[in-house]
């Protein structure tokens, strides 16, 4: 991101059918109206469901076991039809292969009444681990023919493999919940899982060989004493699991997910070599649940579920078409869970970024061999036949007769110097790459691939780093990864979208935009059909509130519901509507282009020699190449994106002034204070305790809302000067007294 536009332009801006998103998910079809309905399991034939449903409105105070016939029309609760004994409380049914009798887990022997739900704990979510549950078979009419389990404790979860011959459970006869198989009869049982925790929610592979299932795992000596403390009350903290397999008989385990928090309600793609489970591990704050698909290697995770806060509990149909799972979108009344149906769609394998093609790109980019990629520099022209040569691999077009786009400029590196003095010739490239669809429209997707070099040019943020290489990871080797990725999910993938795109890497963005705006100037003589420009500037540091900033949302009315309608779980997107910002993207919005900037924010490392690869955030940069590809395909498929010139805050007059208190402002106005996103080395902020994530409110007399009034006020105070700085740190006034 050009320092010197970054440090002026800091201060001018700051159904049925499923969500477009939902790619894997095709006519969505609501199956229950109203109260708790969720593990819905398919019958062999996949013409009915069992199910467990808790709805007072009907009289079923708890959890009872259901069926549902899915070769009739779906109204209401009336289709259900009852298979436990209406008492106790039931979990966990599933079909017999005959698909006419059912095994479920119930407390009915025990006591009639619902057992008491569990209260949490210090504010800790529990779940109940009830021991007077046994596993019943039963008619699909709801007589029981028989017992399958009588031991003393919790024994439920229970699922039948595909080839009919086992059946797999999770039971506390060990003392610890652990996985059991026994034959389709109840006979010849074998503990499969031995590890301290709780090991349950299993599933066959289609192949009958393996088992999929969720576990907690305790290892430190405090999550040990909280484990076996809650379970000797038959309780279970279900707040940090992973997903688990192994074979039949317990061995080569493995452990698939390590995303921290709930990962759970496995369930093996009909490939056996991907894994849909549910999840919270994106969640920043409250109560999110999505869908996710991941390789049985532990790589390749995708989103599949985006609309509303719980989606879980995911079953293949046998026969791989269909996928039912439980949710409360499309909620009546507030608490409703209720079982989905959708057509499964096979997506492309390509089109999913890869976290290791993004690496490889940033490690060599932001590698000392190349020194920084100043513009016009040996290093650079390396970059640009790096660039050039990943262009070629994947099938891509030159943008116009060659790939590499040449501009010249003169830079005055001493800008307080000579007037007369005419600069420095500097010669370099773009190098832009075209990929033909035979649209009618195109969209340019671009980032800079030019940095600091040693700061010949003096546009570090660190004092005396002359001949120090800035590697610019963040800037903007990650955004350039970010644009090679999409071009081979693209150019790999097998369809021909409605629209061509250019792939644009720009050089002399740091010296203030140059190689973009040259660019531009011809854009529209070349490519008179340009409907859209994203740019990617600084995606590779999301903080761990999942923060990102989305530039140009007020360029085109539909861009501010399309980004929030595409972004990942978890993400906070704050949008700047304006079509000027630090970054390539303004060069294209003066030529009457919708554009789009997606940026993580500043940092302590910008235009410093530490912004460097290990500190790259992987799972952010993969999480906004797939968000940036989402928005371009719904995008694609728009007749037309209508501009919009923004107000330009920048002709609001700044003004001047004398001393600096040395931080990084966060672009976005909320409205409560200058919101801090770094901090400079030996300035007075840093000096006073002033941190990152600070709010600053109040200079002086002087009081701050956003940007403009903090440079009003800076503009007030003379070099010498102490003053009162009053900041907000987690919720507390603080003050401190800074010299200016």
């Amino acid at each position: 991101m050009a320092f010197k536009k970054y440090v002026f332009l800091s201060f001018i801006l700051l159904s049925f059918c499923g969500y477009a998103q939902e790619s894997n998910l095709k006519n969505i079809k609501k199956l229950t109206f109203g109260g708790d309905n969720a593990e819905a399991y398919f019958s062999p034939d996949s013409k009915n469901l069992t199910m467990q449903v808790t709805n007072t409105q009907f009289g079923v105070p708890c959890d009872q076991i259901y069926s549902l016939d899915l070769t009739q029309p779906v109204t209401d609760f009336n289709n259900l039809k009852l298979v436990s004994t209406g008492k106790g409380r039931t979990t966990c049914s599933y079909y017999m292969p005959d698909g006419k009798h059912i095994i479920y887990a119930s407390t009915h022997a025990s006591n009639s009444a619902c057992p008491a739900p569990p209260k949490p704990k210090d504010g800790k979510y529990l779940w109940a681990i009830y021991p007077e549950f046994e596993i019943y078979m039963a008619t699909k009419s709801g007589e029981i023919v028989k017992q399958l389990t009588n031991s003393p404790g919790y024994d439920a979860e229970a699922v039948v493999s595909p080839d009919g011959k086992k059946i797999a459970f999770t039971s506390i006869r060990s003392g610890d919940l652990e996985i059991y198989t026994m034959d389709i009869d109840g006979s010849n049982l074998k503990q499969v899982t031995s590890g301290l925790g709780y090991d349950g929610g299993c599933f066959f592979s289609h192949d009958s060989k393996k088992l999929v299932f969720r576990s907690s795992r305790p290892t430190s000596e405090k999550d040990i004493k909280e484990y076996k403390d809650l379970l000797a009350e038959n309780l279970v903290m279900p707040t940090n699991m992973e997903i688990y397999t192994c074979n039949i008989d317990g061995s080569d385990l493995k452990q698939i997910t390590k995303l921290g928090k709930a990962n759970w309600a496995p369930f093996f793609h009909p490939s056996d070599k991907k894994i849909i489970f549910s999840s919270n591990h994106h969640a920043t704050k409250g109560y999110d649940f999505q869908l996710y698909m991941i390789n049985i290697d532990g790589t390749g995770l995708k989103q599949i579920t985006y609309e509303s806060e719980f989606n879980a509990f995911p079953q293949f149909s046998p026969d791989g078409k269909k996928l039912v799972f439980s949710s409360n979108r499309q909620q009546d009344k507030a608490r409703e869970t209720n079982v989905f149906i959708a057509d499964w769609v096979e997506t492309e394998e390509i089109e999913n970024a890869d976290s290791k093609n993004l690496k490889k790109h940033i490690t060599y980019l932001a590698s000392d061999k190349l020194g920084g990629r100043l513009t016009g520099s040996p290093a650079e022209k390396v970059a640009a036949k790096y660039l050039e040569k990943e262009f070629k691999k994947i099938g891509l077009k030159p943008y116009d007769k060659t790939f590499l786009q040449s501009f010249s400029y003169r830079y005055k590196n001493n800008p307080h110097g000579d007037s007369t003095a005419v600069g420095d010739l500097v010669n370099a490239n773009n190098v832009i790459a075209y990929l033909d669809n035979g649209a009618k429209k195109t969209i340019v997707i671009g980032a800079h691939y030019d940095h600091l070099g040693m700061n010949e040019h003096n546009n570090s943020t660190k004092a005396f780093s002359k001949g120090m290489i800035h590697n610019g990871a963040d800037d903007n080797a990650s955004g350039v990864s970010g644009v090679l990725e999409l071009a081979r999910m693209y150019s790999k993938n097998n369809t021909k979208e409605k629209v061509n795109f250019i792939f644009a890497l720009f050089s002399g963005e740091e010296d203030g935009l140059i190689g973009s705006k040259h660019m531009a100037e011809s854009l529209k003589t070349l490519y008179p059909n340009v409907i859209t420009m994203i740019n990617m500037d600084m995606i590779g540091r999301l903080d761990d509130k999942k923060s990102l900033i989305i530039g140009g949302t007020g360029t085109s009315p539909i861009f501010s519901e399309l980004v929030q309608r595409n972004k990942p779980a978890g993400f906070g997107v704050t949008e700047e509507t304006g079509g000027i910002g630090p970054s390539d993207h303004t060069s294209f919005y003066l030529k009457d282009i919708p554009v789009l900037f997606f940026f993580t924010g500043t940092h302590e490392d910008y235009h410093k020699p530490t912004d460097d690869e290990e500190k790259i955030n992987y799972y952010g940069v993969t999480n906004i190449v797939n968000y940036v590809f989402r928005v371009a395909n719904e995008l694609a498929e728009k007749d037309k994106i209508e501009f919009t010139k923004t107000k330009i805050t920048s002709e609001r007059k700044m003004a001047k002034y004398k001393v600096t208190l040395g931080i990084m402002p966060d672009y976005a106005e909320y409205g409560d204070g200058l919101h801090v996103d770094g901090v400079t080395e030996d300035r007075p902020a840093i000096k006073a305790g002033i941190k990152e994530g600070d709010i600053i409110t109040k200079i002086g007399e002087c009081e701050i809302k956003e940007v403009y009034s903090y440079m009003e006020c800076l503009a007030k105070i003379n070099s010498g000067e102490t003053k009162e700085v009053v900041f907000i740190r987690d919720g507390k006034t603080n003050k401190v007294n800074v010299t200016f």
